[in-house]
């Protein structure tokens, strides 16, 4: 395995055990089985390394969500996959979101400012989906913004309460995710 992975993945594993603040570099040199001056040959610091688990993390989601934004087939359909795919992603990175969102978020401004970077990205791409479906007539309500806004309130509320906080099995969550985008997708289709 190359060095760099080896890294990134002993710190991921100790940041989802011990917490951001308790990993040290140390931690993670040891546990990867290299000398902390091979750390510093791929990473500034502490803080640098998780930054590039996150921006790994987040890079996925876009990633997704540009290949559904692409499609042009059943918008419904189109959203309902994005956010089931959406959340099978963040449950395997749930560890380092909790991380990153209630210990870092709130006290680092970089990391606030890729939070809403991301956010924004995202809100872009789904905006992209929902303007489809108002193109092709598929929902009836046409402010493209607030269907994007509800779908995030939803996507944010099921992330924070159910699978950072509860740590619902992926089953159950998957069921509840899948009623709700449903539930949302009927009000938007026949709201006027």
């Amino acid at each position: 395995m190359d060095t760099k992975i080896r890294l990134l993945e002993s710190a991921k594993s100790l940041f989802s055990e011990k917490g951001y603040y308790e990993t040290k570099v140390s931690d993670i040199v040891s546990k990867a089985g290299v000398s902390q001056g091979t750390f510093y040959l791929y990473f500034k610091s502490k803080e640098d390394i998780f930054k590039e688990l996150v921006q790994r993390m987040s890079d996925k989601i876009i990633k997704l969500l540009e290949e559904y934004a692409k499609r042009e087939n059943d918008v419904e359909k189109v959203i309902k996959e994005s956010v089931i795919e959406l959340f099978k992603i963040i449950y395997e990175e749930r560890a380092i979101a909790y991380i990153f969102l209630f210990q870092l978020v709130g006290t680092n401004e970089e990391f606030r400012e890729l939070y809403f970077e991301k956010v924004k990205k995202v809100r872009e791409l789904l905006r992209v989906i929902v303007d489809k479906g108002i193109q092709k007539g598929v929902f009836s309500y046409r402010n493209a913004e607030n269907i994007v806004n509800i779908l995030m309130g939803y996507v944010r509320m099921m992330y924070l309460e159910y699978l950072l906080r509860d740590d619902v099995p992926m089953e159950r969550l998957m069921e509840l995710v899948s009623e709700g985008i449903d539930v949302i997708l009927a009000g938007v289709k026949g709201c006027e």
